[in-house]
């Protein structure tokens, strides 16, 4: 997710499939899904392993390993470099 709080796509399918995070300690304990906070359209979904495995497999597609990994674009506050439009 965003915050690096879960570590897989799987992670995540799992967390919008319940329809929010079920935490067993801590300050934010509880049920997600029955958070009163939550929006009441906000529900989860179940998916069969086919279409979990088409979901995983399109959401890795949009992955770019070569942008992900090049070193030019790993800091956000470093110097912006010049990208060539040949």
């Amino acid at each position: 997710m965003h915050d690096g709080s879960l570590a897989t796509l799987d992670d995540v399918l799992d967390h919008y499939a319940a329809g929010g995070r079920s935490l067993a300690s801590g300050p934010y304990r509880g049920v997600g899904a029955d958070s009163p906070l939550k929006d009441a359209r906000i529900r989860g979904f179940v998916l069969s392993a086919p279409e979990r495995a088409d979901l995983l497999s399109f959401l890795a597609s949009l992955t770019d390993p070569q942008f992900v990994q090049n070193a030019t674009r790993s800091n956000p506050f470093a110097r912006p470099t010049r990208i060539s439009r040949h």
